[in-house]
């Protein structure tokens, strides 16, 4: 499960992302579930399918 205002890290370039909000996209001509998420370096926003979203970013462990 996505929660969201947690760092995620992005498969790929390692970088930092906090999650927004959650939305709708349409995909295929069919609204599903999305995630609006920001870098955590500037505020430009971004969105990605849920779906999507799980399968490209893990979430920052954190030590306690």
């Amino acid at each position: 499960m996505i929660e969201l205002n947690k760092t995620y890290i992005h498969y790929k370039n390692n970088k930092p992302y906090t999650t927004i909000n959650f939305c709708k996209i349409q995909e295929n001509d069919v609204w599903t579930k999305a995630v609006i998420y920001k870098p955590n370096d500037c505020e430009e926003l971004f969105v990605r399918t849920y779906d999507e979203f799980k399968s490209k970013f893990k979430k920052e462990v954190t030590e306690m």
